[in-house]
C-alpha cells in the first residue's frame, strides 16, 4: 500500500501518456484512411471523366436494306457492322459487297445498305448526256464523295467532265441546289424521295413531285447517279 502511495504520481502520468499516445496513432491511422479514400474518390472520378470524353455520343443514320433502317445513337467505338446489327441485321436480299464493315462509323454519317439487284443496276447503269459523248459509270463518278456515306457511287475520277457532275443519291441539299433550276423544295423532294428509293438511272428523278420530263430535260447534263 505503502508502495503503490509512493509511486501513485508516477503511475498516473504513465496512464496519461499511455492514452494520449494511443489516441494519437488511432488519429493518424483514421486520417491516413480518410485520404486514401479522398484519392481513391479523386482517381474514380478522373477515370470517369476520361471515359465518357473517350465515348462521345453522336448518332448515325442508316437506310436501304435492313430490317429496321432509321437513326442510331453510335459512338467512336462502334464500327458499320454494329450500325447494321443496331438495325436489326440485313434483310434476306441485301449485300454489303461494297461496305467496308469494319469502318468506324463518325457523327451524322449516313449508311446505305444496297440489294443485290441495285448494287448490280447501279454498278451497270451508264448514264450518255446529250450534249456529251462520254459514258459515266456510276461505280467511278460521285464528284460529292464524303468520307461520312458508304455507298458504291462514291469514288474519285480523273475526268473534270464527271467530277462536275452531282450525284442524285449522295448529294446534300446544297449540293442539289446548284444544279440549274433546283431550288430547296426540289432538293427537299429529291432527298425525301431517295430516302425511300434508290436512283439507278438519272432517268428515275422524273418520279420525283415537281420533277417531270421539262424539268428533267434541263437538267440531265448535270446530274448523275
Amino acid at each position: 500500500m505503502e508502495l503503490i502511495k509512493k509511486y501513485k504520481k508516477p503511475i498516473v502520468s504513465g496512464i496519461i501518456l499511455l492514452l494520449i499516445l494511443v489516441a494519437t496513432i488511432v488519429n493518424y491511422v483514421f486520417n491516413m484512411e480518410n485520404s486514401n479514400n479522398v484519392y481513391a474518390e479523386v482517381q474514380d472520378c478522373i477515370c470517369e471523366d476520361d471515359t465518357n470524353d473517350s465515348l462521345e455520343e453522336f448518332y448515325v443514320d442508316i437506310k436501304g436494306a435492313v430490317k429496321n433502317p432509321g437513326v442510331y445513337l453510335a459512338n467512336a467505338n462502334n464500327i458499320v457492322k454494329d450500325i447494321i446489327d443496331m438495325a436489326g441485321g440485313l434483310k434476306s436480299n441485301a449485300t454489303t459487297d461494297n461496305l467496308n464493315l469494319s469502318q468506324k462509323v463518325t457523327s451524322e454519317m449516313v449508311i446505305y445498305v444496297y440489294t443485290k439487284t441495285e448494287l448490280k443496276n447501279s454498278t451497270n447503269t451508264t448514264t450518255s448526256p446529250s450534249t456529251s459523248g462520254s459514258t459515266t459509270s456510276p461505280s467511278t463518278s460521285g464528284s460529292q464523295g464524303s468520307s461520312n456515306i458508304c455507298d458504291p457511287n462514291l469514288g474519285g475520277s480523273s475526268s473534270t467532265e464527271v467530277s462536275s457532275l452531282v450525284n442524285i443519291n449522295t448529294a446534300s441539299k446544297e449540293e442539289l441546289m446548284t444544279i440549274p433550276n433546283i431550288g430547296a423544295s426540289k432538293a427537299d423532294a429529291i432527298i425525301i424521295y431517295r430516302s425511300e428509293h434508290v436512283f439507278t438511272k438519272i432517268e428515275d428523278i422524273i418520279n420525283v413531285s415537281g420533277i417531270g420530263d421539262t424539268l428533267f430535260a434541263k437538267i440531265k447534263d448535270y446530274i448523275t447517279v
